[in-house]
């Protein structure tokens, strides 16, 4: 009964990661840069692109790629330019 139990789990994540509307690592990689200059402005992110989002919370190298951009972006944002 468990190894049917363990077959039938492993089936439902396979499932439930097989959404047509989700999109890779290379797909997110692609649309990064740009996603992170209008989050760092105040944009959505689900909003914007929810298969981003979902891509984002399931994959960490990604989200974190993500995080560090948005941050970097912030601060440049918040120095004073150089006159």
């Amino acid at each position: 009964m468990e190894k049917q139990h363990l077959h039938k789990l492993v089936e439902s994540i396979f499932t439930v990661h097989a959404d047509e509307n989700e999109i890779d690592c290379e797909g997110c990689g692609c649309q990064i840069d740009h996603l992170a200059e209008l989050v760092a402005a105040g944009a959505n992110l689900r909003e914007l692109l929810p298969a981003v989002e979902a891509h984002l919370r399931c994959c960490t190298d990604c989200r974190e790629e993500f995080e560090a951009l948005v941050a970097i972006i912030r601060s440049q944002d918040t120095e004073s330019p150089l006159v």
